[in-house]
């Protein structure tokens, strides 16, 4: 609120005068500040300078100046600002945490929609066997994960009994993969990931296995059960080495035991 000097002004030595002649002892006390607001004037610069100047005084005695500057107005509006932008940086995180969970929600039903249950009952069944389902741009694989990785170091021949007993590792099976996306075994439906090369292998490292005896089988995802069946297959298979379906034939020493369990468990 703008306070208008008085007019007249106001008398402060007629009333420093009455204080002074009272000799009651409450007397009228004026506070220092009391008549600053009633008594205060807005003037501009050059009035203020051109009064200075007129003066004949050489020295002036300043009580106060009171000075609002465009310099005080910026640095008001910085702070507007600097607040402005927590605000605004907290409602943003708040949009952002709504949208998030909207969005699970969204995900949440178009996997049950377009996915169906059956997938989830495939999950839940081969996940107790050691198979995850690992979804990637172009594939969607069921693998299985070994941790520490295994040592390969059997090899067999579906025209053989003898099973070949190499004394050191050839490889180290890391995972295997599956694309279900394919209706049925062929090349590229396998994959692993091994140290050293697997001789079913293409590739050291990862690569695409050789389907050998398991070409064209069909992949069931109708019914979990033959998957997991089906699943099982493939793991005992890549844990050993297909020489009739090799890229290479192992160079290290090995020995033979006869032993043909390992067709009856496929």
């Amino acid at each position: 609120m703008e306070h208008k000097a008085l007019n007249p002004p106001l008398n402060q030595s007629f009333l420093k005068r009455l204080n002074e002649n009272k000799k009651d002892e409450s007397k009228l006390t004026l506070a220092g500040d009391a008549l600053k607001n009633v008594i205060s004037k807005e003037v501009k610069f050059k009035d203020l300078n051109d009064r200075l100047l007129s003066s004949r005084q050489e020295k002036v005695l300043v009580k106060e100046v009171f000075l609002e500057s465009e310099l005080d107005f910026i640095n008001s509006l910085k702070q507007l600002k600097s607040v402005f932008k927590e605000e605004l940086k907290t409602a943003i995180e708040k949009v952002n945490d709504l949208y998030q969970n909207e969005l699970l929600k969204l995900q949440q039903l178009y996997r049950s929609e377009v996915i169906g249950d059956k997938l989830l009952e495939i999950v839940k069944i081969i996940a107790d066997a050691g198979w995850y389902l690992l979804f990637k741009n172009t594939s969607v694989n069921l693998c299985k994960f070994y941790s520490p990785a295994y040592e390969v170091t059997e090899g067999v021949s579906e025209h053989s009994d003898m099973v070949k007993v190499y004394e050191d590792p050839v490889c180290y099976l890391k995972a295997i993969y599956v694309n279900i996306l394919h209706t049925k075994i062929t090349y590229g439906t396998i994959n692993l990931s091994t140290d050293e090369q697997h001789p079913n292998c293409e590739k050291a490292n990862f690569g695409a296995a050789c389907a050998g005896s398991l070409q064209d089988r069909l992949i069931p995802l109708d019914n979990p059960e033959q998957l997991l069946q089906l699943l099982n297959e493939i793991s005992s298979t890549y844990e050993r080495i297909h020489l009739d379906s090799s890229y290479f034939t192992p160079s290290g020493t090995a020995t033979a035991r006869k032993d043909n369990t390992w067709k009856t468990a496929m």
